[in-house]
């Protein structure tokens, strides 16, 4: 067990991705009952399934889906943790990038992420209790080149969850940023073996991260051990920056 997180129910948003698929096992190992939304991985939502994690089809992008993944989430009983972890890329330069390729990373980035939080807080706020967590990319602070909807997406989501730990935290609500770096992931697996070797060479330890690790920190996070930690862009990664 990772943490304890017995008794605990955790909304996990994107849970067939790298990084989401991982969160949802460490949750789930850790004790708490997991509902996971996917999209069009069907096959991961039943790999996930068989693991005794209750999956639900819901494209994020769509606001009333993800209002609908969230109502789902509580007619169950109390929600104690959201976790945001889907995303997509549309990667072109700025001078190539069409209106579709800016709206959907946007929209699935830090549109849905705010219906999924707003859907969640009053809920959150009445118990006076509650955890939600975001991912967010190094890209979001430096830009990077090829990539400026998903670098404003997660520049955007930076400032949205900081604002959310301030109006929040006085009804017990927190919320915080994870930074997995370069992990090993289906993103990453589209990157040149040039961009692994830069990842490994600027590694303190030689090495990328993995989702695991971003995964058992989530836990942890969502355990009473993180209680008071919120408002923060917490940095997973052998980087030195």
């Amino acid at each position: 067990m990772i943490a304890d997180l017995t008794g605990r129910r955790i909304l996990v948003a994107g849970a067939t991705g790298g990084i989401g698929r991982a969160v949802a096992g460490a949750v789930q190992a850790s004790g708490a009952q997991v509902l996971g939304s996917y999209r069009t991985d069907r096959k991961g939502a039943e790999t996930l399934e068989g693991q005794g994690i209750r999956m639900v089809q819901a494209d994020l992008t769509d606001r009333a889906q993800a209002r609908d993944l969230v109502k789902r989430a509580l007619a169950d009983g109390p929600l104690d943790g959201l976790v945001y972890a889907a995303g997509n890329t549309r990667d072109k330069t700025l001078l190539k990038m069409t209106d579709a390729d800016w709206d959907e990373v946007l929209a699935l980035h830090l549109t849905g992420l705010f219906v999924c939080f707003q859907a969640a807080l009053p809920h959150m706020k009445e118990r006076r209790a509650g955890r939600l967590i975001a991912f967010g990319s190094y890209g979001g602070a430096t830009g990077r080149i090829g990539q400026a909807n998903y670098a404003a997406a997660k520049a955007g989501t930076v400032g949205f969850v900081k604002t959310v730990a301030r109006e929040m935290g006085r009804f017990g609500v927190t919320a915080n940023v994870i930074l997995p770096g370069f992990i090993d992931s289906k993103m990453t697996r589209a990157v040149p073996e040039a961009g692994w070797e830069r990842a490994r060479a600027d590694s303190a330890l030689g090495e990328v991260g993995s989702a695991e690790s971003a995964a058992a920190f989530t836990a942890w996070l969502l355990s009473d051990a993180g209680r008071s930690v919120t408002g923060q862009v917490l940095s997973i990664d052998s980087r030195i920056l």
